[in-house]
């Protein structure tokens, strides 16, 4: 069987935050600088650390309940994103993958959970610009875990492909290919790969520290505070290093 490239694999597609921002509203009076300060702290130590009673001090209608599902789906989006972009390429359709089982799933987002609680991020400031929004400045230190995977990817597969490249599957027939790649090879193959992931959590390092600004700003008709997506989503980046 012809070994695919797994760098190209590995490290292809835009990473892009898989949850939506819904905030709500923190009292009467305005914004200040301080409640843009905190409604960005509370949403980064519930996003990425599972912390939620700040984030349910912090805002007057939403629950613990709440905040753990915005924990746990950024997780399972992380979980998703990373299986889906690294995942083997589907034989029949090479612009999919073959899709990881739900125990890979499961296992993916436990090692996320470990990684983030790991994610090192600081509010350096809040200013007040002059049509009444905040910015806050978030100093992050990015985690390496990618680029670890990336360079132990040929050790850390050697096994897997010594094994593969044995088999015939020129004796195959195509419905026979078909079930053994999805059955066997892609199975091994995400075993293999978070195998790989979880190796690297102990060695992981920050990168030279990055900053960011989140732009807070407070609606108007009902004082709910927000910030774009595209805001949120260039921390993720920032969260975990994606520049391989």
């Amino acid at each position: 069987m012809k070994r695919n490239d797994l760098t190209r694999n590995l490290f292809i597609g835009v990473m892009a935050l898989a949850m939506t921002l819904s905030l709500t509203a923190c009292g009467e009076g305005g914004l200040s600088a301080d409640d843009a300060t905190q409604c960005v702290q509370v949403e980064l130590d519930t996003t990425y650390k599972g912390e939620y009673s700040g984030f349910v001090d912090f805002y007057s209608n939403v629950t613990t309940e709440d905040a753990r599902n915005q924990h746990n789906d950024n997780v399972e989006g992380e979980a998703l994103i990373f299986l889906n972009n690294f995942g083997p390429e589907s034989l029949t359709d090479p612009s999919t993958i073959v899709e990881a089982s739900d125990m890979q799933l499961h296992r993916a987002k436990e090692l996320y959970e470990k990684i983030y609680a790991k994610a090192d991020y600081s509010i350096a400031s809040s200013t007040k610009q002059d049509d009444g929004t905040f910015a806050v400045k978030v100093n992050i230190r990015p985690l390496n875990i990618l680029h670890l995977l990336s360079d132990n990817a040929e050790a850390g597969f050697e096994d897997f492909w010594t094994k593969f490249d044995a088999v015939d599957t020129d004796s195959m027939t195509e419905e026979e290919l078909t079930s053994w790649y999805e059955n066997t090879f892609a199975a091994e193959y995400y075993d293999t790969l978070l195998d790989l992931l979880e190796e690297q959590i102990d060695n992981m390092d920050y990168m030279e520290e990055k900053s960011i600004v989140i732009q807070v700003q407070q609606d108007k008709e009902d004082d709910s505070l927000f910030f774009s997506q595209e805001d949120w989503s260039n921390l993720d980046y920032l969260i975990i290093d994606y520049n391989i």
